[in-house]
């Protein structure tokens, strides 16, 4: 089966790893050159949970080059899905489909708007990874895999996929409804990784701060009034319950944390941004993640220019004024 990885970092590095060294046939499309140069130099470089591993597979900026895939798995964030649903368009065969694990939502109604509905599976993982350099996936911590139609339950092919996980050491799970998972991820990560991206703290480390604890809690008051507000049932009873737990046992970096300390740009608008547009069309206020998603992108864009932005002369802009 021959598989294509959009979005070679530290996700994408750890599901195609993973295939690879299961046995498959798989190929990545990353739009860095860095991470193409290394993907096609020493390999991709995974290590973490499993070992340390040094992986040959193929890698290009581009699509189009290479042979039809069967799956393509979509890894990159949520500002590059269009990009990633036009690869997926130019690599797949006339019979092949694709599937998201990205965070957030509107990722599945742009890939259904680029290819068809009816080529979109859905997916939520819940491993963390990072990825300290161009080529470099490091697996921190392992947990499940869901997948599942988007109309609901399984199929023959999201059986094959599960099957195809499995084999590759994942503990992958079919859900009822695979959209109701994918907002009850979202509920969580709206509720924790803006939180960790603004303060510079890790998951677990929010349950230590009462400043951090309360607006969490504010946030995810309207996190939770939108989503009942839509009517999607989550998948988690006590979502609130629930939150406190994995505070007070994961210290990962959050994948916005983690965009924030590189300088690249966050996922915040298809997470609270999310909420507040939604909000809107409901008639539900949404203070504290309107605030929460501005602060967000100010700091964002003050971190993409202190990294790669050219020094700003301050003294200089005194002058002028």
């Amino acid at each position: 089966m021959r598989i294509c990885i959009i979005g070679a970092g530290a996700m994408g590095g750890l599901y195609g790893g993973r295939l690879v060294l299961a046995g498959q046939e798989v190929c990545f499309v990353d739009k860095r050159d860095a991470t193409v140069a290394a993907f096609n130099g020493d390999g991709l470089h995974y290590d973490g949970v499993d070992g340390e591993h040094w992986i040959k597979a193929p890698a290009a900026t581009s699509a189009a080059g290479f042979a039809p895939a069967d799956i393509a798995f979509i890894h990159t964030d949520t500002n590059n899905t269009r990009a990633a649903a036009e690869h997926a368009q130019t690599v797949l065969a006339d019979d092949g489909w694709a599937v998201t694990f990205q965070n957030g939502v509107g990722n599945v109604e742009t890939l259904a708007e680029v290819l068809g509905a009816e080529r979109v599976v859905g997916g939520i993982s819940y491993h963390s990874a990072a990825s300290p350099e161009p080529g470099h996936s490091t697996h921190t911590n392992a947990n499940k895999t869901w997948i599942g139609e988007l109309a609901g339950g399984g199929s023959a092919r999201v059986e094959q996929l599960r099957e195809l996980l499995a084999e590759a050491g994942f503990d992958v799970h079919i859900a009822d409804s695979i959209v109701s998972v994918i907002w009850t991820k979202f509920m969580l990560n709206c509720a924790v990784n803006p939180i960790c991206a603004i303060t510079g703290f890790r998951s677990g480390e929010i349950g230590t701060n009462p400043a951090a604890m309360e607006m969490q809690e504010l946030v995810l008051d309207e996190v939770l009034a939108v989503i009942e507000a839509k009517g999607i049932p989550l998948t988690d009873p006590d979502p609130k319950g629930s939150i406190k737990k994995i505070l007070g046992r994961i210290y990962n970096k959050p994948s916005m944390l983690q965009h924030m300390e590189a300088g690249l740009p966050t996922e915040i608008d298809s997470l609270n941004g999310a909420v507040v547009r939604e909000g809107a069309a409901l008639g539900i206020p949404t203070p504290y993640n309107h605030a929460l998603t501005l602060l967000i992108k100010a700091r964002n864009a003050h971190m993409i220019q202190a990294i790669h932005g050219p020094p700003i002369d301050y003294e200089a802009l005194e002058s002028a004024t």
